[in-house]
């Protein structure tokens, strides 16, 4: 069987037309996914290289050799960074332009001042191979293990690309070649074939990152209150029962704080919804960054009412955090513009006995709170089975 470059290198930019005109049109539908911008700029910018490329002897080597190997090598630096960017990696953009120019500056040598076709094809092996182990290591290093399955397909195959370039970067072009890749031989054929299946697989890659990654996002999504991040009403109910069943199963504590912003009604009707909804983001970034506890489960219950679930505390270290968390709240304010906005809260506490559900102690502690307003707001309750009972607060009240 004749392998012609010419055909194979037309079958290889109709695939990359393909590929871009699918993954463009899945762009238009998921239009907040700024990854699957970057892939498709990527995609076409390649595209144009195997175009420019496959027009040898058509346009001036300048567009063909130079132009060509150069849009290649900037897609795979894209692709790079798109990478980074599904990953949640910062990546600067100085190394990867650094390395286009001096990569196109290189072709523009080997065709002009000293032509050396093998020589081509050498940097051009070893180029995709760097780019490979690199987008490799991302996925490997950097996949969070919700989405780490599609991570290691995708990296599995960058290694196997990565592999059959350096194979490449060693096959010598037909001594007939006279610097024209189209005429490099079945052997330098031979290689298209490859990076035509790997260029497939490469695609379907992508395909599922994106799909594992939106499977995630909706998984979240459904789990999460929008405003704030935290678990939702029906998460907390559903994760609380788990956690809870765990630590009766291992015969260990469990504790439930809720607590209520207190006059939060006022701040909205003062400033505005807007500022209401900074207050809540400014309590979210107190309990992410302020409670320290194992397995915690934090959610905004509704409104402004928020739930914590503390697997493993005591009665003693959940009046501990419960104070602490108060004291937090009404020695911190809320900075909208020039607003200072002063948040207390109402918390009521509850120590699961055993035997008892998860939704028992939610009824438990909201019964402590509504005791804690009843007695001046800003304070912390523990409830009792059979009431109430106010625990020391701290010297203010309001």
């Amino acid at each position: 069987m004749h392998l012609d470059i010419p055909t194979l290198t037309f079958v290889s930019l109709l695939m990359g037309i393909g590929a871009s005109i699918g993954f463009t049109s899945l762009m238009t539908v998921l239009r907040n996914q700024t990854v699957l911008r970057i892939w498709v700029a990527s995609l076409w910018i390649a595209t144009l290289g195997v175009l420019l490329i496959g027009l040898r002897n058509r346009i001036p080597d300048l567009l063909s050799i130079v132009v060509g190997n150069g849009a290649i090598v900037f897609s795979n630096a894209l692709m790079l960074k798109g990478i980074a960017k599904h990953l949640g990696q910062p990546m600067r953009w100085r190394w990867p332009v650094c390395f286009v120019l001096v990569y196109t500056g290189f072709s523009a040598w080997l065709t002009y001042v000293t032509p050396d076709l093998g020589m081509r094809l050498v940097i051009a092996s070893l180029q995709a191979v760097i780019f490979d182990l690199a987008y490799a290591y991302l996925l490997l290093r950097y996949g969070e293990h919700a989405i780490r399955t599609s991570c290691r397909i995708a990296a599995s195959i960058m290694l196997i690309n990565a592999a059959f370039f350096l194979v490449r970067a060693f096959m010598a072009p037909a001594y007939s070649a006279n610097q024209d890749i189209m005429l490099a031989g079945t052997p330098v054929a031979a290689t298209y074939v490859v990076g035509i299946l790997t260029g497939l697989a490469s695609y379907f890659a992508l395909l599922q990152l994106i799909t594992e990654r939106l499977m995630v996002d909706l998984s979240r999504a459904a789990h999460t209150d929008g405003l704030t991040g935290l678990l939702n009403r029906s998460a907390i109910v559903a994760e609380g029962r788990a956690s809870l069943a765990r630590c009766q199963q291992r015969g260990q504590p469990f504790t439930l704080l809720i607590f209520d912003l207190d006059h939060f009604k006022q701040i909205n009707d003062r400033w505005g919804h807007d500022v209401g909804d900074a207050v809540l983001r400014h309590v979210t970034a107190i309990l992410r960054s302020g409670m320290d506890w194992p397995n915690l489960l934090a959610s905004r219950y509704g409104g402004e009412e928020f739930v914590l679930a503390l697997p493993g505390a005591t009665l003693e270290q959940g009046m501990e955090v419960a104070e602490r968390l108060r004291y937090t709240l009404a020695h911190s304010h809320t900075r909208v513009g020039d607003q200072s906005i002063p948040v207390t809260a109402s918390i009521g506490v509850a120590v699961a006995r055993p035997g008892a559900r998860f939704e028992q102690l939610v009824r438990q502690a909201d019964e402590a709170m509504y005791r804690t307003k009843f007695d001046g707001r800003n304070g912390v309750s523990l409830a009792v089975a059979d009431g109430t009972h106010l625990a020391e607060a701290g010297d203010s009240r309001c």
